[in-house]
């Protein structure tokens, strides 16, 4: 697979000179590790069991060979669903061994996005788990392979095969021959990354090792990352930020990281205490689930140093709450996108109101501008669409199509909304499509779920618009409360936000209680499942 938009000569030759280009690729990075630190600890798994460097680079050199031995040569796509699991690290290893490129998809995918995903990268060898909660990836990837001409292999790990499949570690051999060094140059495609979006298809996202890699130039530079730490995964390991944060920092800096393989707050907090983990964020829900497990003391959490949380549903008094529950952490938010990984970023000396207030500011290498409606840049303080340029931008998208994504000039339109103060420091607003229009007024959702935030009965807020025949749009407010924080009505959110000195248009005209928000695998808020509910204006 080729990139459809490989980084222009400027681009490429800005950041080799100052050192983000270019990255080497997860595979070099095991194989230092293997040739350093071998004993260290590099994956724990949630039922205790650890792999140590030198474990998951051998599993990772058989696991090569075995696609080797299957016809997969430099270039050629293998499709991965599969749970936090260190299998699903050692893959992701060996395909960028042999020069072919990842494509790992989430483990809630079905019939329908993984025959698409085949059918747009062309794999011919599909990897899948057996039953996990309750789905039989077995039976998905047959169905298919009975659709998808193309694919010629399904290989199963930790299950036995279906009829037609077989077992990957069945497969696993030392290499008959040793295996050449991954012929992955630098700005080579190594990985697709599938997100959703405006389109009705996932999008296929383009990443290279030295796009990927300049995420940890820069992590680097914000939190110093170093062998003593150990990072918690509670979320999957196939997004983006899974890889690159779990699987490709540890091994750039011999760290460890504890993944779990399903969603448990209780589980979570107690991993911290079992393993002494240093880094613990995620979304804003995986975060607050924590702080509300009857397993949550303080005592548990003392060895967590750095805590991070990015999403459209950040508040500040989310920020205050982190701080308090981990005393001892650098609490920051960030904020990026599967195609701009990382983009703005916290730091350590940063005043503690724009910690909590702003998504921070570019990170170092990046370039933030916002624009208006017009395409130019507008005033620092006036709200625009984000553009993004840096060295952890993708080269484009498996579909050519959607590459009018990018202006002329390489920056990459978000489709965020955003305002940049003078210092540099970046807020998100919401997105370009998540206005509700009152009278023929914009009014930004993400400012009405800071100001609901604040409500002391309110855990969580996602603000909508449903149509009205009079004006246009209603502000309908889903909110879910506290535990313990009793009932809350309409008025009784009409009184707190008034009170707040809050724009009459801004104050809801709906509430619906619920009992969580619906998220998907990534803990974004759907509110497309928000408005087919709620949509209808009754």
């Amino acid at each position: 697979m080729q990139p459809t938009r490989p980084p222009d000569a400027a681009r490429r030759g800005r950041h080799e000179a100052t050192g983000e280009w270019p990255q080497p690729p997860l595979s070099a990075c095991l194989a230092e590790r293997a040739r350093t630190t071998p004993e260290r600890v590099f994956v724990i798994e949630a039922d205790g069991a650890s792999h140590t460097f030198a474990a998951v680079a051998a599993r990772a050199e058989r696991m090569a060979a075995a696609l080797r031995r299957l016809g997969v040569r430099q270039g050629e796509a293998v499709l991965w669903q599969l749970p936090n699991w260190m299998e699903a690290v050692a893959l992701a290893g060996a395909i960028d061994r042999l020069g072919a490129v990842s494509v790992p998809v989430l483990p809630i995918w079905r019939e329908q996005e993984l025959g698409f995903a085949c059918r747009q990268t062309g794999a011919r060898v599909l990897v899948v788990p057996g039953v996990v909660r309750g789905v039989d990836h077995r039976d998905l990837a047959a169905a298919v392979r009975r659709s998808v001409a193309a694919i010629e292999h399904v290989l199963t790990v930790r299950a036995e095969p279906a009829g037609g499949q077989r077992a990957l570690e069945a497969l696993e051999d030392d290499p008959d021959t040793p295996l050449p060094p991954s012929p992955h140059g630098p700005h080579d495609v190594s990985a697709v990354f599938y997100t959703s979006g405006t389109t009705a298809d996932p999008k296929g996202v383009l990443h290279t090792p030295s796009t990927l890699g300049a995420v940890l130039h820069s992590h680097a530079q914000r939190l110093r990352p170093g062998p003593d730490d150990r990072s918690l995964l509670q979320f999957p390991l196939t997004h983006v930020g899974g890889l690159v944060m779990f699987a490709l920092l540890p091994a750039r800096w011999a760290s460890s990281a504890v993944y779990m393989d399903r969603y448990d707050p209780a589980l979570a907090v107690e991993l911290i205490a079992r393993h002494g983990v240093t880094i613990a964020g995620g979304p804003p829900a995986v975060l607050q689930g924590m702080f509300d497990a009857a397993s949550w003391s303080p005592g548990k959490v003392r060895t967590v140093r750095a805590s991070g949380t990015g999403a459209a549903d950040v508040s500040p008094e989310l920020m205050r709450r982190i701080r308090t529950h981990f005393p001892a952490a650098f609490v920051y938010r960030a904020y990026g996108l599967t195609e701009c990984p990382m983009l703005t970023c916290g730091a350590p000396d940063d005043p503690l109101d724009r910690l909590d207030g702003s998504d921070g500011r570019a990170v170092p290498g990046a370039t933030v501008r916002i624009v208006g409606e017009a395409g130019r840049s507008v005033p620092a303080g006036v709200e625009g669409e984000i553009e993004a340029y840096g060295p952890q931008l993708c080269v484009g998208y498996a579909d050519p199509a959607l590459d009018e994504a990018f202006a002329g000039d390489g920056f990459f339109r978000t489709g965020d909304l955003g305002v940049m103060d003078a210092g540099g420091w970046v807020r998100i607003t919401g997105r370009r499509k998540d206005i509700i229009i009152r009278k023929g007024e914009n009014l930004s959702a993400k400012g009405i779920e800071d100001e609901l935030a604040a409500h002391p009965a309110v855990a969580e807020a996602a603000v909508i618009g449903v149509p009205d025949a009079a004006s246009g749009e209603r502000v309908c407010a889903c909110v879910v409360l506290r535990p313990g924080a009793g009932a809350l009505d309409l008025a009784g959110v009409r009184a707190f936000m008034e009170a707040r000195g809050v724009m009459r248009q801004k104050v809801p005209e709906r509430l619906e209680v619920l009992d969580a928000l619906p998220r998907n695998p990534t803990g974004k808020v759907t509110k497309d499942v928000l408005r087919a509910r709620f949509g209808s204006g009754g």
